[in-house]
């Protein structure tokens, strides 16, 4: 039972954080979510910190499988596909962490290393596939492209989200992974190569226009 109320409290407290974000939600709105008292989550959670902690500790657990070095020498557009829903499932599960990031590094260093060795890890595994792609024949990309590119495409799944909010054109979190896909996406799309182009176009489609 015990096990299942901390496993409730995480769950509730993820959901809030990523709904209204981590500054904006307290212990007690996590207690009343969770339908104890907040004598009983602070049982489990002395304080908010220790939720952040936890919640940390399972983002990263979820960053290192959706990382995997994918394998350069077979890596084909589906496996690109496949890798971006990974990404994308894993920002959108965890949303608060990127929305609220400057608020959160401020407030625990833990984060700040985490979200650097994610970003670093993102931007080196981008790079792999698109050197994978390139060496089988479905992308055209120089050793220079790919870096930029790789460095691009990471800014976009990281801060696209931001920048809609600051133009002010607030999005729920499948809106905001669709967008990211289709941006995405369409950045590689001129890079196709012939053989590869139906198939770009294929999964763009998927994301409309």
């Amino acid at each position: 039972m015990s096990r299942d109320t901390k496993n409730r409290i995480l769950v509730a407290s993820l959901l809030l954080f990523n709904e209204q974000g981590e500054p904006n939600t307290t212990t007690n709105e996590i207690a009343d979510a969770v339908d104890i008292s907040p004598g009983n989550l602070h049982y489990h959670f002395k304080k908010k910190s220790d939720l952040v902690t936890a919640l940390l500790a399972e983002f990263q657990a979820d960053a290192a499988r959706v990382l995997a070095p994918p394998d350069v020498t077979d890596v084909t557009l589906d496996d690109f596909w496949v890798f971006l829903h990974g990404l994308l499932e894993c920002t959108a599960g965890y949303r608060f962490l990127f929305r609220d990031l400057e608020a959160l590094t401020g407030e625990y260093p833990a984060v700040s290393r985490a979200m650097r060795h994610f970003a670093r890890g993102l931007t080196a595994v981008f790079d792999l596939h698109l050197r994978g792609l390139a060496a089988n024949g479905l992308l055209q990309l120089d050793d220079a492209d790919t870096g930029r590119i790789s460095h691009n495409l990471s800014v976009i799944a990281l801060f696209s989200e931001r920048l809609d909010n600051l133009s002010g054109n607030t999005q729920s979190a499948d809106e905001s992974a669709m967008q990211v896909a289709r941006s995405i996406l369409h950045v590689l799309k001129p890079h196709a190569t012939e053989a590869a182009t139906a198939h770009m176009r294929e999964l763009v489609s998927h994301y409309g226009a």
